[in-house]
């Protein structure tokens, strides 16, 4: 990172730093190199040309709020910001709010650590059952997402395959997944799966929904049969088992 900001200051060049998964670091082990915040690696030397921002959304769960920060020594920056803060200003109510918890150390501490642990915990089931499917995906540190790659499942290596495949998931197994083309990916088939989205009593249930269409497309069953949705009622079944053992909410729509 020293390394880029290094770059771009030569050649006086801006470099944003958007850290809002800063706090989301879920993964420490095997990485020679931990997260380490931009402010912290320049020791709070920005200067001109290098900007951080950060929000409650994603570390907090807090998107509704609609809070976040930019925070640079950019004294040029900050005077235009200043004259364009009151179409975004944050109410005074939630300022208070915000600033109530925020300083609040034992609580935030606290908040973070059953976070952290939720995310590894949630993390684990997603990938193992990737992992059981044999479907590759972008290992993560950090964040609230997997990337994974259905590539190999798609009826056509085309935009218009993959479309055909989240049609499929969300029609009969009732799973919504941000597919890769909304994204800007330029590989069909790629998908971003929100493993935090719900709990990890619905996440399993929505894995092995997916484990099972897997199952069914790899066994060549006819892609015209299988957009039919016909065997929808024999895909959520995957999940009775063990919704059975746990009270679980509302499953018609596993949004992953």
């Amino acid at each position: 990172m020293r390394e880029a900001v290094d770059w771009a200051r030569k050649r006086k060049l801006h470099t944003i730093v958007d850290e809002i998964f800063a706090l989301s670091v879920h993964k420490t082990s095997n990485c020679p190199e931990p997260f380490e915040s931009i402010v912290r690696l320049l020791d709070n030397r920005l200067g001109n040309y290098v900007h951080f921002l950060w929000g409650l959304s994603k570390d907090f769960g807090a998107t509704g709020f609609r809070f976040g920060i930019i925070y640079t020594q950019n004294v040029q920056l900050l005077q235009t910001l200043a004259n364009l803060n009151i179409f975004a200003g944050v109410p005074n109510p939630m300022q208070m709010i915000i600033s109530e918890f925020l300083v609040d150390d034992q609580f935030v501490d606290l908040f973070l650590e059953k976070s952290r642990l939720h995310l590894i915990s949630s993390y684990n089931l997603c990938t193992q059952k990737l992992e059981e499917m044999v479907i590759p995906f972008v290992p993560a540190e950090a964040g609230l997402f997997v990337y994974v790659d259905f590539s190999s499942l798609l009826p056509e290596q085309t935009f218009e395959g993959e479309a055909k495949f989240a049609s499929l998931i969300e029609s009969v197994a009732r799973v919504v997944m941000t597919p890769g083309q909304s994204q800007k990916d330029c590989k069909p088939g790629m998908f971003r799966l929100c493993y935090t989205w719900v709990t990890p009593e619905v996440l399993e249930i929505a894995m092995e929904r997916l484990s099972y269409i897997v199952m069914q497309i790899r066994r060549n069953r006819c892609w015209e049969d299988l957009l039919l949705g016909s065997w929808t009622e024999e895909v959520t079944k995957c999940g009775t088992g063990l919704s059975s053992k746990r009270s679980t909410p509302n499953l018609s729509g596993l949004v992953l």
